[in-house]
């Protein structure tokens, strides 16, 4: 496997384990206890932060040249790099909420906030199972040497925040709980 699609597979791997977490808190809502918000608007911004703005991005790149090389997939490819227009929205807007009723600025209703992070993990979960079980496969049945290494040269490492070498502040609590 070429070295940007290991890191795109990782970054859904890790992505799979955030969502996990949340679908935790999900569940500790539909107990009837308190979820940890700030453990939940953490997730939110590490992936508006992190799978928004460099994951989707470099995704984006080997998309394009995929459709170049197999002309067939052009609508696939249109699809998804319209999804990642629209997921940042998604996950800014997700955000936002939290942000609001963490800071008291709104009130949700328990059975909204359920709906609103089921909702959430319901739209990155489909992305990512159709990116890793149609569009992933297919991306290594077509593309050659020479479009490997047209995108080596485009693709630049970006430390994960999160899951690289180094952990930043402000994620250290969600790895502690990744951790656990």
């Amino acid at each position: 496997m070429q070295k940007i699609m290991e890191q795109l597979h990782q970054d859904h791997v890790n992505l799979a384990r955030l969502l996990n977490l949340l679908k935790q808190q999900l569940a500790i809502l539909e107990s009837g206890e308190e979820a940890d918000l700030f453990l939940i608007i953490d997730i939110a911004d590490y992936i508006r932060r992190y799978s928004d703005q460099v994951h989707h991005p470099r995704e984006d790149q080997v998309y394009r040249v995929f459709s170049q090389c197999n002309p067939e997939a052009t609508a696939m490819v249109a699809q998804l790099l319209e999804e990642h227009e629209i997921l940042p929205g998604i996950t800014q807007t997700f955000h936002d909420m939290l942000s609001s009723v963490i800071n008291a600025e709104t009130i949700v209703s328990r059975q909204e906030l359920q709906d609103k992070i089921s909702h959430f993990i319901d739209i990155q979960t489909a992305h990512m199972d159709r990116e890793e079980n149609t569009v992933f496969p297919l991306i290594h049945k077509t593309l050659q040497a020479s479009d490997w290494q047209q995108l080596s040269d485009l693709t630049q490492d970006m430390e994960d925040p999160l899951f690289g070498r180094r952990v930043l502040d402000r994620y250290q609590n969600l790895y502690e709980q990744l951790a656990a």
